[in-house]
C-alpha cells in the first residue's frame, strides 16, 4: 500500500508540474509595469493610453521572460517620465505632436526596450511604435496579428484527461485490494 501510495504521489507531482513549466507567467514586477502601462497621460485635458494590443503584447512577452524588479522599476520610472513628457506638450492627442517631439516620445520607448535588451524603433507611421528582439522577432507591432498564444494549450487536454484516468485507475485498484485483503482477514477469522 504504501509503495501504490508513492506512486500516485509522484505521478500526482510530475502531473502538477508540467503545469508549472508550461508558462512563465505573470510575476509582481511584470505586473507593475503592465498597471503603468494601463495608467493613461492626461494630455490638455484628454486621457490618452497606451493601445491595448500594445498592452496584450507586451503581456505575452512577459510570460516568456522573468522581469526583475530592479528592471521594472527602471521601466516604470521612464513610463511616467514619457507620460510626463505627453502631459507637458501642451497638445490633445499623440498625432499632433511634431516630428521632434516623437522623436522624443521614441527615445522614452527606446529607453525602456533597452531595459530588456530590446530595441524600439518607429512603427509603419511616426505615430506608432515597434519593439524588436536583437534577432529581428517583433515582440509589440501596431497590428494586432503579433499577439502570441501563452497559457494552457487544447494539446494539454488529452494528456490531462488521460493522467486522470490513470490516477482514477489506480485508486481504483488499491480500493480494490484493500477490500480484498479486508475479505480475506475476515475468512481467516
Amino acid at each position: 500500500m504504501k509503495k501504490l501510495s508513492a506512486v500516485t504521489v509522484a505521478l500526482f507531482l510530475v502531473i502538477i508540474s508540467c503545469f508549472s513549466g508550461y508558462a512563465a507567467g505573470i510575476n509582481a514586477a511584470e505586473q507593475s509595469v503592465l498597471s503603468n502601462m494601463r495608467t493613461p497621460a492626461n494630455m490638455n485635458g484628454h486621457k490618452v493610453y497606451v493601445p491595448a494590443a500594445y498592452i496584450n503584447q507586451a503581456e505575452a512577452h512577459f510570460n516568456t521572460i522573468d522581469m526583475t524588479q530592479q528592471q521594472a522599476d527602471t521601466i516604470n520610472g521612464i513610463i511616467s517620465q514619457g507620460r510626463a513628457f505627453l502631459e507637458g506638450t501642451g497638445k490633445s492627442n499623440i498625432k499632433d505632436l511634431t516630428s521632434s517631439q516623437k522623436q522624443t516620445l521614441l527615445s522614452y520607448a527606446s529607453k525602456a526596450a533597452n531595459v530588456l535588451k530590446l530595441t524600439a524603433v518607429a512603427g509603419s507611421d511616426e505615430n506608432r511604435i515597434k519593439i524588436i528582439t536583437k534577432d529581428g522577432t517583433v515582440i509589440v507591432d501596431e497590428s494586432n496579428n503579433i499577439i502570441k498564444t501563452t497559457g494552457y494549450s487544447s494539446l494539454l487536454t488529452p494528456v490531462l484527461a488521460g493522467s486522470a484516468l490513470f490516477i482514477a485507475l489506480v485508486c481504483a485498484s488499491a480500493g480494490l485490494i484493500i477490500l480484498k485483503k479486508r475479505e480475506l482477514v475476515y475468512e481467516k477469522n
